[in-house]
């Protein structure tokens, strides 16, 4: 495989900039969505004087003196972060800070899809080719001559430091592995009874939900949800295998460029139905996920499809 190659030469191998600074972009918009969503949740008012969640986080980390005004100083700063990220202006700092973020927001919200972004943003930082290509040169470029010619540019600038894609190719294939080796232990997972009590406990608060986080098409609720427990649950095990097994063959499969496209499609259906279970919370992982795929392609590949 091109990533052993790649460990073996000391992470020194040819590679289009344009494979990395396409997941920057991606990875960029993941956070967009997530930072834009939880505002109109009231984010920017966490850590006011009366707030639980501003408590918890004092009550379990003491040490930590982060008030109001410390708080919405990070919070403008991720802001900036993710917009310097997607144009490409500063990008390794702006990963960095995006870490930063990622990580203290796990000391009051943990949640995986929360630690993958930041661990996405961490490793991004290592690149040194975030800023060659598809940043807002790209775009003045486009505007001055062509957008054809501006993608040209771009994708003739080459990069021999990988570090930065192996991590994140690993990154996503570990994710991938143990969530599904976690899955495949769970006995409340594989029988489907977890499935369909989530699902029945959302759909049955739904009314009381302050911002809808969660809403079922008839069809789901119908044949998934309003059941006699028994039925329901043989019909979840059915999704719950399907996704274990996924999971298990992904990082494999991506690797195989004749099983490449396929994969592709398998995760992306499979992303669409978590998306489908939470509507809300879930496009920004991914986001981040599908558009990690890229980078398991060998970048001489990718070269190749540029016409390098």
């Amino acid at each position: 495989m091109w990533w052993f190659e790649a460990v073996v030469a000391g992470f020194s191998y040819p590679a289009s900039s344009i494979q990395i600074c396409l997941f920057r972009v991606v990875l960029a918009i993941a956070v967009w969505l997530k930072f834009g969503y939880e505002h109109g949740r009231g984010a920017w008012h966490y850590f006011a004087a009366d707030s639980y969640v501003r408590y918890r986080f004092h009550r379990e980390h003491p040490r930590l003196p982060i008030r109001e005004n410390g708080y919405r100083t990070l919070y403008t700063a991720k802001f900036v972060a993710a917009t310097g990220l997607l144009i490409g202006v500063a990008p390794r700092a702006a990963a960095l800070v995006l870490a930063a973020w990622f990580f203290f927001e796990m000391c009051y919200d943990r949640k995986f899809h929360t630690a993958y972004l930041g661990l996405c943003a961490l490793f991004l930082a290592t690149s040194p080719a975030l800023a060659d290509a598809l940043t807002y040169r790209t775009l003045v470029q486009a505007l001055a001559l062509s957008p054809v010619d501006a993608l040209r540019a771009d994708a003739a600038r080459t990069t021999s430091d990988v570090f930065a894609q192996v991590l994140l190719v690993l990154l996503t294939s570990q994710m991938y592995l143990s969530t599904a080796y976690r899955k495949l232990r769970s006995g409340q997972f594989m029988s489907g009874s977890a499935l369909h009590s989530f699902t029945a406990s959302l759909h049955g608060q739904r009314h009381a939900q302050r911002y809808r986080d969660t809403w079922y098409p008839s069809l789901m609720v119908r044949y998934l949800i309003d059941l006699p427990a028994e039925v329901a649950h043989r019909r979840w095990r059915v999704a719950a295998t399907g996704t274990v097994v996924l999971e298990f063959a992904l990082p494999a499969a991506l690797f195989v460029p004749e099983l490449f496209a396929a994969a592709v499609v398998a995760g992306a259906l499979m992303h669409a139905a978590f998306t489908v279970v939470l509507p809300v919370r879930l496009p920004p992982f991914s986001v981040a996920t599908v558009g990690s795929y890229l980078l398991f392609v060998d970048p001489a590949t990718v070269t190749g499809w540029i016409g390098g």
